[in-house]
């Protein structure tokens, strides 16, 4: 099992949200504030969950203001 780390930038408010809902999911996903004033926040998921961080992201992406660069 391998854990990988995606880093995004989403609206500063909004952090507590996504972690929130990241925690929601059992040890599924870590995520961690780089840069509390700018937003930006890494997340470490084994490689088995891409598919389901990706289909959450883009679910809540706007209401997040999750920036268009992740992959």
């Amino acid at each position: 099992m391998s854990i990988k780390t995606l880093n995004l930038k989403i609206t500063p408010s909004k952090v507590f949200l996504l972690r929130f809902i990241l925690e929601g999911y059992d040890n599924m996903f870590v995520l961690t504030t780089v840069d509390k004033q700018s937003g930006v926040v890494e997340i470490q998921y084994c490689e088995s969950a891409y598919d389901q961080l990706c289909t959450i992201l883009d679910e809540i992406g706007n209401e997040i203001g999750l920036e268009k660069s992740w992959p």
